[in-house]
C-alpha cells in the first residue's frame, strides 16, 4: 500500500510539472499598450507566447506567472502593440524595384513634369549601361500630377531614346505609353485594331497611335525574352520583398494576380522553408486551368507560409484613368471615346463573366474580381447570382471578394450582404485621386468612394488595401486615409465615410483575416491565435488623427519571431 501511495505521489507531482511546463511561456511581452482587436477591442498590458502562438493575454501580474528561468522577457516600456497587418490586396510579386525606373510623382517619387520623367529614365539608362536595343521599363507616372496634366506620348520619349524601346506604365497599372521604337518592334501602327477590352489612343483625326495603350491593348507589346534568373537569385529577391513587407508591419501579404511562374517559384520557396511571412497567392484567371491540373498546387491550404487563396479576374480598369466601367458617364473628355456617353468599358462580357464564376465555384476556388465602376459590379453580382442558381449553391459559404469596389452603390452593398461578398476597399484613393474623382465623376460619386463606414453599418465585411505598387505599402498611411479621407488639396472626400482609428485598424487586421478564411487563427491578439504582432511608435487611438500617417513600425513579429526590427 505504501508503495502504491508513493507511486501515486510521484505520478501526481510529474503531472503537475508537465502541466506547468505546458503552460510556460517561451517569451512574454510586458508593460505594453496592447490593442487586441478582439470582439470588444480590449486592451492589455502583456502577452505570453509559446510555440508560435499566443498562450495568454492580460495584466503584467497574470502573464508573469507563466514565465520560468528559460522564458525571454521583453519589456515594451509602454509601446503600443497591435495584431500583424493583413494585406487586403497588393501585388507581392508585381514590381522589381531593381529593374524598373520609378517615375512616380510625390509621394511615390519626385517626378513633377514630363522632362523630369525623361531625365529619370536617362539616368537609369546611364547608371545601368543599358545597351542599344534593350527594352527599358518605367513605372508610376500619373498624368494628373504632372505639370502638363496629360499623358506623355511617343514623341516625348523618341528624341531621348532613339535606340531603345521604352515603355512607361501608369501608376494605376491599367495603361502604358511606349515610344516609336517599342511600337514598331511590336507591330503596332495605324492599321492595328483595338483588341477586345482595350484601346489604342489615336492622334485626333487619324489612326496613328499616340503611344498610349489602354487596358488589354498593353498586351500587344512584344517584348523579347530575357534570360531567367537562377532559383537562388529569385529566392534572394523573395527574401528582400518579404522583409520590405515586414518593415511595414505586414505578416500576411497578397500576390494579387500571380502568373504560373510566380506560383511555381512561391511553391519552391515554401518547400525550401524560405518564406517567413504568409503569402496569399491569387493565380490570374488565364492560368487557373494550368494551376488546377498540377497536383502539387492545392487551393485553400496554408502550408509553409503559402496559400493559393483563390483566382484573380480583372473586369474593368481605372477610374482615374477613365477606363473603369460606370452606369453613368464621366463628366470630362475620355481618351478614345468620340460620343456623348463615355462610361468606360468592361474588360469581359457578361457571358464570359458568368462562365468564370461558375468555373471557380465548380472547382471550389474563390473568385477575387477587380471591379472599380458600379456597372462592372452589377456584372459581378449577376454572375454570382447566376452561379448560385445554376449550381444550386450558396455564395455566402464561399466569400467572393470584390477587389477595390471603388464606386459601389448603396443598393449594391445590400447585395453584398445578401450574397456574402467581401468588399476589399482602397481608401488611399481619397488622398491620391480624390480631387481627380470629384472632377471626373462629380462630388456625389466621389464622396462615396470606398464607403467603409456604410459597409460597416450594413453588416458587410470590408477590408482595406494599398494595391502596392499603385500606392505606398505603408499601412499606417492607409489607416490614416480611412480615418481622415483627405485629398492632396486637403479636401475631405466623403466625410460620412470616415472611420474611427479602431475601425480602420480592424479593416487591416481581423477583417483581413476573414477575407482569407483565417479569422480563427490570426487578425487579433487572443489566446490560441498565431503570435503575429506589430510594435508601433505611437498609440493610433490616442494620437491626433492627422498624425496617424506618421506612426512608424518599430518591430514586426511573425509567430513569435522577430522578422523586422528598426
Amino acid at each position: 500500500m505504501k508503495t502504491n501511495l508513493k507511486y501515486l505521489a510521484v505520478l501526481f507531482a510529474t503531472t503537475i510539472i508537465s502541466a506547468q511546463q505546458k503552460n510556460t511561456a517561451e517569451k512574454i511581452f510586458i508593460n505594453g499598450n496592447i490593442i487586441t482587436v478582439d470582439a470588444k477591442n480590449s486592451t492589455a498590458q502583456a502577452v505570453a507566447v509559446s510555440k508560435g502562438k499566443i498562450l495568454a493575454v492580460g495584466t503584467n501580474a497574470t502573464i508573469e506567472k507563466l514565465k520560468d528561468k528559460n522564458t525571454i522577457v521583453v519589456d515594451l516600456k509602454g509601446k503600443t502593440v497591435v495584431p500583424g497587418f493583413i494585406d487586403g490586396h497588393s501585388h507581392f510579386m508585381g514590381l522589381s524595384r531593381s529593374t524598373t525606373v520609378n517615375v512616380g510623382s510625390p509621394p511615390m517619387g519626385d517626378v513633377k513634369n514630363i522632362a523630369d520623367l525623361v531625365n529619370r529614365i536617362q539616368d537609369f539608362q546611364k547608371k545601368n549601361n543599358v545597351a542599344p536595343g534593350e527594352w527599358i521599363d518605367a513605372y508610376g507616372y500619373d498624368q494628373d500630377q504632372l505639370e502638363e496634366k496629360r499623358h506623355p506620348n511617343k514623341e516625348d520619349l523618341d528624341a531621348a531614346f532613339p535606340n531603345n524601346p521604352v515603355t512607361i506604365t501608369n501608376i494605376n497599372g491599367h495603361m502604358s505609353v511606349s515610344n516609336s521604337y517599342a511600337l514598331k518592334l511590336s507591330g503596332i501602327d495605324a492599321t492595328t485594331a483595338n483588341p477586345p477590352g482595350g484601346a489604342i489612343e489615336r492622334k485626333k483625326g487619324t489612326n496613328e497611335p499616340t503611344g498610349l495603350l489602354q487596358e488589354n491593348a498593353s498586351r500587344l507589346l512584344k517584348r523579347p525574352a530575357k534570360p531567367a534568373p537562377t532559383l537562388d537569385e529569385q529566392i534572394k529577391g523573395l527574401k528582400e520583398q518579404q522583409l520590405f513587407y515586414a518593415s511595414n508591419g505586414i505578416t500576411t501579404a497578397q500576390d494579387g494576380y500571380s502568373s504560373y511562374e510566380s506560383v511555381e517559384l512561391l511553391h519552391k520557396a515554401a518547400e525550401r522553408n524560405e518564406l517567413f511571412i504568409d503569402i496569399e497567392a491569387l493565380p490570374g484567371y488565364p492560368t487557373l486551368e494550368k494551376v488546377l491540373k498540377n497536383p502539387d498546387f492545392k487551393f485553400g491550404v496554408l502550408k509553409n507560409h503559402l496559400k493559393l487563396a483563390g483566382t484573380k479576374m480583372i473586369a474593368d480598369g481605372s477610374p482615374q484613368g477613365k477606363t473603369a466601367f460606370f452606369s453613368k458617364s464621366y463628366l470630362v473628355e475620355v481618351p478614345g471615346c468620340n460620343h456623348d456617353e463615355c462610361t468606360g468599358f468592361a474588360n469581359i462580357t457578361q457571358e464570359l463573366f458568368n462562365d468564370l464564376v461558375i468555373k471557380a465555384f465548380q472547382n471550389n476556388v474563390r473568385p477575387f474580381v477587380h471591379c472599380n465602376g458600379d456597372a462592372t459590379i452589377d456584372m459581378y453580382l449577376k454572375a454570382i447570382e447566376n452561379a448560385n442558381k445554376t449550381l444550386n449553391t450558396n455564395s455566402n459559404d464561399r466569400r467572393p471578394v470584390t477587389i477595390h469596389s471603388q464606386f459601389v452603390r448603396p443598393d449594391q452593398l445590400d447585395d453584398y450582404k445578401k450574397l456574402g461578398i467581401i468588399a476589399a476597399f482602397f481608401s488611399n484613393h481619397a488622398f491620391f485621386w480624390g480631387d481627380v474623382h470629384v472632377r471626373n465623376l462629380g462630388a456625389d460619386r466621389a464622396n462615396f468612394l470606398s464607403p467603409l463606414k456604410t459597409a460597416i453599418k450594413k453588416g458587410v465585411v470590408a477590408t482595406n488595401h494599398t494595391d502596392y505598387p499603385v500606392t505606398p505599402l505603408n499601412q499606417l498611411f492607409l489607416l490614416w486615409t480611412s480615418v481622415e479621407r483627405k485629398s492632396r488639396s486637403g479636401q475631405v472626400i466623403g466625410p460620412d465615410e470616415r472611420l474611427t482609428p479602431i475601425e480602420g485598424l480592424r479593416a487591416i487586421t481581423i477583417n483581413g483575416a476573414y477575407e482569407y478564411f483565417e479569422e480563427n487563427s490570426k487578425g487579433s491578439i487572443e489566446t490560441g491565435k498565431l503570435a503575429d504582432l506589430v510594435v508601433l511608435s505611437d498609440d493610433l487611438t490616442k494620437i491626433d488623427p492627422s498624425k496617424i500617417k506618421d506612426i512608424t513600425v518599430l518591430e514586426t513579429i511573425k509567430e513569435g519571431k522577430t522578422v523586422f526590427k528598426k
